[in-house]
């Protein structure tokens, strides 16, 4: 989670995503503790592809 984008953000960034916004558990885990992991999420939902990849399917 360094300045590439790597197999690891691909597998993991998506797991972190769900806990803290589907499960709602980012005050559970005290996410705001760890501000590499919120930054690096913030990142990854930044890159294009990403943002192209969330909207399928599109939400009508």
């Amino acid at each position: 989670m360094g300045d590439s984008y790597s197999i690891a953000d691909i597998a993991t960034l998506p797991w972190v995503r769900n806990l803290i916004g589907f499960y709602a558990a980012g005050e559970l885990v005290q996410i705001e503790r760890f501000a590499n992991v919120t930054r690096a999420l913030d990142a990854f939902l930044s890159r294009p592809a990403v943002i192209r990849g969330l909207a399928i399917p599109t939400r009508d």
